[in-house]
């Protein structure tokens, strides 16, 4: 019995796992931080089993305190990062609550919070102090529309609408006269990927001035962020091509890039003197940190491989915190000293054992489309190789215009644990490669994109790395509709399927999913009356009689930007087509993703279950 269990384990795919679901599951996870204004505190928002909390680490003794107790912050999403700000006096906080998606108050300290604004329709995000203090811009977000309001910072009074229009705003950042506002806006009917502009409002005289349009030229603009001392902008533009980072003279209308290159920037940040920027770096799956001044000069904050991101400085400008993370190691937030050009880390969020469970670090690795495009990716090989014997994970990221980088991602770390090889694609479409590999996703998706997937197979197959008989579609999201097309036209190439999230049904899905989702559908695939046929060509459904790996479909019941509905359609079409070699999960009161830690364990037991009988043991 011994031996027979010693062999087993030996077996790819039933290794004994060094990195567990259940130590995935007790992991904190955090976002980006922020400096109060005495630069003896760090807030940054924590995120454990459905709840968000924002934390404060105080540097002078290392302290951490809880400030959100009541009510809680909302979940680490990007479109909330911003949505948390610490007043000028360093006193107080303004957040967002995933209680009511309202923007809160509360004392810096901590205490009892109380809401922004009165009771108004819609929600609120992406915060951010006037310079004085005494007010809060933001973006009210109700029904189909988005604007950009300011209200009184002591919560009372009525919130004063700034934007016109019924344009998509997102970014408001204040100047420092604390009487202008600068923010993005794009229709409404559109991405804010492909085509937006940035517009300046003067609150006192009602005027508003367009300093930056990409609108009619296939270029967005993003990120605003203002000099300290008002006189410049600096700005994300992919004018070149490529997203770089663009400083514009407010007065005279001068512009150019700051450090212009064939590579992604993102996310900058002025120093506290305005002699400089910091920005990230995305460059081959990782995400660095430079510094450019205003004279050209450059130098490398963080390279190596991993993702920085949320470049923050102290109000003296002498350090600089951000958040950092590797395929070995989860986010935590670290500080940059400029004096002697060294990082250190400062938060140590993590779970006992980790050191030792055998994580692996990706390889980046290329191959070659059938159009002869270029695909990067991502693979991960257990530490114990069995050439030609190990099952394969395709893991397919969503967006579709997201990007995998070297980040924290437990899952795979679990996965490969086990015995399992894992590649994720950048295929085309994806971020990170610059505007032409993004828009070849444009009139492709649901062909080009998946024929870019599946040369990952190849790769690993020619490597001799698998068991080309045991390979596994697996994917949220975009990911998941992915995973659901591949089995149906790809059918003898897999053993299984894992879609998570996934869409199911171009046709039916523009009247169930949330305003995000419905135009980056037709900025893919045109609008549906004019291409009805192609919908429902691109429709996994439209493919299930084709399926013969069994498929499981794991749902969020409160999803909406892919509701459980596409995949009670996914399986309806199975089951009309004879199909009976599926499994259905709908989790209760999870989103488009799991928070919750029996989710997060039951997602994994189901998996494991599902992938013992259909493809291990087959």
């Amino acid at each position: 019995m011994i031996d027979a269990m010693s062999n087993q384990t030996a077996r790819p795919g039933y290794y004994t796992p060094g990195f567990t679901a259940g130590m995935l599951a007790q992991l904190r996870r955090i976002g980006e931080p922020f400096w109060s204004p005495d630069g003896r505190y760090l807030y940054y928002p924590q995120d454990f089993d459905a709840r968000t909390d924002i934390m404060r680490l105080d540097l002078e003794t290392g302290q951490i305190l809880q400030v959100t107790t009541d009510v809680e912050a909302g979940g680490l999403i990007k479109i909330a990062l911003s949505g948390r700000d610490i007043s000028p006096d360093g006193k107080q906080l303004v957040y967002l609550s995933a209680k009511d998606g309202k923007l809160w108050l509360i004392p810096a300290a901590g205490g009892a919070a109380r809401l922004l604004t009165p009771p108004v329709e819609g929600t609120q995000h992406s915060a951010v102090f006037s310079p004085d203090g005494s007010q809060v811009a933001y973006i009210a977000a109700y029904g189909e529309n988005q604007e950009v309001a300011v209200v009184s910072s002591d919560g009372e009074g009525w919130p004063r609408r700034i934007s016109k229009g019924d344009n998509f705003v997102f970014d408001p950042h204040w100047f420092s006269d604390g009487q202008r506002l600068v923010y993005g806006e794009h229709d409404n009917r559109r991405m804010p990927y492909f085509e937006t502009r940035l517009v300046m409002a003067d609150l006192k005289s009602g005027e508003f001035k367009i300093l930056a349009d990409g609108t009619g030229k296939n270029t967005s603009v993003s990120a605003p962020r203002p000099s300290p001392d008002g006189r410049l902008l600096a700005y994300v533009s992919n004018e070149s091509g490529w997203n770089n980072v663009y400083v514009l003279n407010i007065e005279s209308g001068d512009v150019g890039p700051l450090a212009p290159g064939e590579v992604e920037q993102g996310d900058p940040a002025w120093s506290p003197d305005g002699k400089g920027l910091v920005y990230t770096v995305n460059r081959h799956c990782n995400v660095g940190l430079s510094f450019t001044s205003l004279e050209g000069e450059t130098f490398t904050i963080e390279e190596g491989n991993g993702t920085s991101e949320g470049p923050c400085f102290t109000p003296d400008g002498k350090q600089l915190a951000y958040l950092k993370q590797s395929d070995v190691a989860p986010a935590n937030v670290f500080a940059y000293d400029f004096a002697t050009r060294r990082s250190s880390r400062l938060t140590h969020i993590t779970v006992g054992g980790l050191d030792d469970a055998g994580l692996v670090q990706a390889e980046t690795i290329h191959w070659t489309s059938p159009d002869g495009l270029e695909i990067e990716g991502l693979l991960y090989v257990p530490k114990q190789v069995q050439p030609g014997k190990h099952p394969f994970l395709l893991h397919i990221h969503g967006g579709p215009i997201a990007q995998y980088t070297r980040r924290w991602d437990p899952s795979v770390q679990h996965w490969v644990s086990r015995g399992w090889v894992v590649v994720e694609p950048n295929f085309r479409g994806s971020t990170g490669y610059g505007r032409d590999f993004r828009d070849k996703l444009r009139g492709t998706w649901g062909h080009e994109d998946m024929l870019d997937n599946m040369g990952a197979i190849d790769y690993v197959q020619q490597r001799g790395l698998i068991d080309p008989t045991k390979v596994v579609a697996w994917g949220g999201s975009g990911g998941g509709y992915a995973t659901n097309l591949l089995l149906g036209k790809w059918p003898e190439r897999f053993k299984a399927g894992v879609s998570l999230v996934g869409v199911s049904n171009f046709v039916s899905f523009p009247e169930q999913t949330d305003r995000i989702a419905r135009p980056l559908i037709e900025d893919l695939l045109g609008p549906r009356h004019e291409n009805f046929d192609l919908y429902s060509e691109r429709s996994p459904v439209s493919f299930a009689q084709h399926v013969k790996a069994p498929l499981m479909v794991i749902m969020g019941a409160e999803d909406r930007r892919v509701p459980a509905a596409q995949g009670e359609e996914m399986i309806e079409a199975l089951k009309k087509a004879g199909k009976t070699d599926f499994e259905y999960v709908s989790y209760a009161g999870e989103g488009h993703g799991w928070r919750k830690v029996s989710t997060l364990l039951d997602h994994h037991r189901h998996i494991q279950e599902f992938l013992k009988k259909w493809v291990l043991e087959r």
